[in-house]
């Protein structure tokens, strides 16, 4: 079962926050993870209102941070907590999920397979200033129906559209295509997280057969084509 980091606000409105923190932890569990939020857990002791307590509440959360398998930042507000969370998590390669809609679970990045949902640390780096254009990119896992949400199903390839260069001018639109389906579909550039790693894409074909064989070149034909 993974350990997930439930990142959520807690200044402002601090008793619906608590609320949403426990409710966002009893959605998360009911899809089969072990969710851990710290305003939940370190507000029993330390007084967010207090400096010197708070100070030492994002210490520890950090320290739980470290200790989890993914981290899930729910909803579209990232307070300075979250922020610092976020980059304490790219800084040591924990995959990171953003859940727009965290009081819908159907936007919960939970795999409906046994393997791993792909997010940012599964690309390139530097493929987010690179064009596109007949690469395979990562789709972000809310783009997917929850039902067909795999890693098999993140991969494709871009064929073309305004999106596809870094420096678009008027649109951000790309145009995908599934290797294994053939099904196409339009999103925006920043509906990806880049191209894949050759390890990621390695996996891929360990974990999905059918794929590798969509990826194989075309045997050459025997004899002449042509008499």
């Amino acid at each position: 079962m993974n350990m997930v980091y439930i990142a959520s606000p807690l200044r402002g409105d601090y008793n619906t926050n608590i609320k949403n923190a426990v409710e966002y932890c009893r959605l998360a569990g009911a899809q089969g993870v072990l969710p851990l939020a710290p305003h939940i857990i370190f507000s029993q002791w330390c007084n967010d209102t207090i400096p010197e307590q708070r100070e030492k509440g994002l210490q520890l959360g950090l320290a739980l941070l470290e200790k989890v398998d993914e981290l899930w930042v729910m909803g579209t507000t990232f307070s300075q907590g979250m922020q610092g969370e976020v980059a304490f998590a790219m800084e040591h390669k924990i995959p990171i999920f953003f859940v727009s809609h965290p009081h819908d679970p159907a936007y919960y990045p939970v795999s409906a397979d046994e393997n791993r949902l792909l997010t940012s640390l599964d690309c390139t780096p530097e493929s987010r200033q690179e064009s596109y254009e007949g690469q395979f990119v990562v789709l972000r896992h809310e783009h997917i129906r929850q039902e067909y949400r795999t890693p098999r199903n993140q991969i494709w390839t871009v064929t073309h559209g305004p999106g596809c260069r870094p420096n678009y001018a008027h649109s951000d639109t790309i145009h995908l295509t599934h290797p294994v389906d053939g099904d196409r579909m339009v999103v925006g550039r920043g509906d990806v997280w880049g191209v894949p790693t050759l390890k990621t894409m390695d996996c891929i074909r360990q974990a999905y057969p059918e794929f590798d064989a969509a990826l194989q070149p075309a045997a050459e034909p025997e004899g002449e084509l042509c008499r």
